[in-house]
């Protein structure tokens, strides 16, 4: 984090309290109003880490619960959007007159309004190229401000505040908050947008992909004439949502303005040729496969349309050390590495066993899987979840979390994914413990060769990680 010295407190608002502050967007929020000077507080339900421990650190008091006479007198309440009609802070704002703002509405109002606003927005990839692409910023000089949904490992977190005229935003499609019932990304009011892609998602929320695409369509047409937007060239519904834009229009991807192959391995690393109108950039990258590839080539594209030097470009992409739960290689013994991965849509999922697929040819991949968000737990991708594990060789999948939560004709049968999953000739099962698990796990390592271990969940999957390592590490110790 760094001072933010130049954004100038809002008049007349000096003590702020947030309701749901442990959300990792509002506790982020918390944390960057703590740093300008802001007395902070809140409240959530089963305070948890690891966002409870950060606010420990900044200094920000937290109350475990929900309770009308927690809030006190604040200048100002903000409002996360996991809260409903019915939550007694909410209805206490509302009962006593409190001013109050969502989440996103407070980002614009004492940060984002003071900055030149890049949004980087789409289904996958958008956390690790906000967090290149900031990185890449910071790199060539500029510094700039940014704000993504994972730890960025080169600044052990997930804020800065810069003293430059960017702020690098990750713009959520998801909604803003009850009495907001509009996308993140609308209130941001970006300058410029990178839209690296375009699926359906977040079911509990849209209807379908159309519904989704009119959004991102007038995500688009708010961006000024003179704003740059650079788009994929892999997803037609992104070419729907830029079809009527006014702004500086740049396809990435194959047949675009700005490609990305790989041109070879050295040391660990992969050897990468941006290509573009002015020329060829070579660069190297830690990060592996080919969604990822697509990911930098996304931030190399709008660096350089907003003038940073291809040079520049190139240093940041080699120095960028990735984000937190985006490919982490947690463990890594003799014969086995272990990784620690955020996918849970299908196309994510695959993306991520076929990128160590490419990289491990001859290893054993096991796929580890929780169906947790809301939309994986649905039967929306009943016929697209089994193919994504084609290329593992054994796929163990827990039971959906809190599936009893849905309507039943709503709910994924999660038993026909692992039927179908088995008929394709991938070895799978279905699990209710994660502590069998590890077991199944640990003991086909007994059968020696190299073996790699994919966990994949966008929760604390009961733990799975650190139980992981420890069994793996018991049997081969690094």
């Amino acid at each position: 984090m760094m001072s933010g010295k130049n954004y100038v407190k809002a008049p007349g608002i000096r003590q702020v309290y947030f309701v749901g502050i442990c959300g990792v967007a509002m506790g982020t929020l918390a944390g960057m109003m703590k740093e300008l000077g802001y007395e902070v507080t809140g409240s959530d339900e089963h305070v948890y880490p690891p966002m409870s421990g950060m606010l420990s650190s900044w200094g920000i008091p937290v109350k475990n619960g929900f309770a009308g006479g927690n809030i006190g007198r604040p200048d100002l309440v903000i409002v996360g959007n996991a809260i409903s009609r019915g939550n007694p802070e909410a209805e206490e704002v509302l009962n006593r007159g409190l001013p109050y703002m969502s989440m996103a509405q407070a980002l614009f109002t004492f940060f984002l309004g003071q900055r030149e606003v890049i949004s980087v927005s789409g289904t996958h990839g958008k956390t690790t190229t906000a967090a290149l692409l900031a990185h890449i910023l910071h790199s060539a000089g500029t510094d700039p401000s940014f704000l993504v949904g994972g730890v960025a490992k080169n600044y052990d977190g997930n804020f800065r505040l810069g003293e430059g005229r960017y702020f690098v935003i990750e713009g959520d499609e998801y909604d803003s908050a009850f009495f907001e019932k509009v996308p993140k990304f609308m209130l941001y009011r970006p300058r410029h947008c990178l839209l690296t892609s375009l699926e359906f998602d977040h079911a509990d929320i849209y209807r379908d992909l159309e519904e989704i695409t009119l959004w991102f369509r007038r995500l688009v047409n708010i961006v000024p004439s003179e704003g740059e937007i650079v788009y994929s060239t892999e997803y037609p519904a992104l070419e729907e949502a830029v079809a009527v834009s006014r702004s500086r229009l740049h396809r990435f991807g194959e047949g675009g303005d700005f490609s990305c192959i790989e041109t070879g391995i050295s040391g660990g690393a992969a050897l990468l040729s941006l290509r573009h109108s002015g020329g060829e950039i070579k660069m190297e990258t830690t990060l592996m496969g080919a969604y990822n590839y697509a990911n930098i080539c996304a931030a190399a594209a709008m660096a350089l349309r907003l003038g940073i030097e291809g040079k520049a470009v190139a240093e940041g992409v080699r120095t960028f050390t990735g984000v937190k739960r985006r490919q982490e290689l947690i463990y890594e013994g003799p014969g086995v590495r272990v990784y620690e991965d955020f996918a849970h849509h299908p196309t994510a999922i695959a993306y991520f066993i076929g990128a160590m697929r490419g990289r491990f040819p001859n290893a054993r991949i096991h796929a580890v899987y929780e169906p947790r968000s809301a939309t994986s737990r649905r039967n929306v991708f009943q016929g697209s979840l089994p193919g994504s594990f084609l290329r593992a060789d054994r796929v163990y999948v827990a039971r959906p979390f809190k599936l009893e939560a849905l309507p039943e004709a709503q709910r994924i049968d999660i038993d026909a994914v692992i039927a179908d999953i088995n008929v394709r000739g991938v070895h799978a099962g279905l699990y209710a413990d994660t502590g069998v698990i590890v077991d199944d796990v640990v003991r086909d390592l007994e059968r020696g060769g190299d073996h790699i271990i994919l966990l994949m969940s966008n929760g604390s999957f009961d733990g799975i990680y650190g139980k992981m390592v420890e069994a793996v590490k018991a049997l081969r110790p690094n």
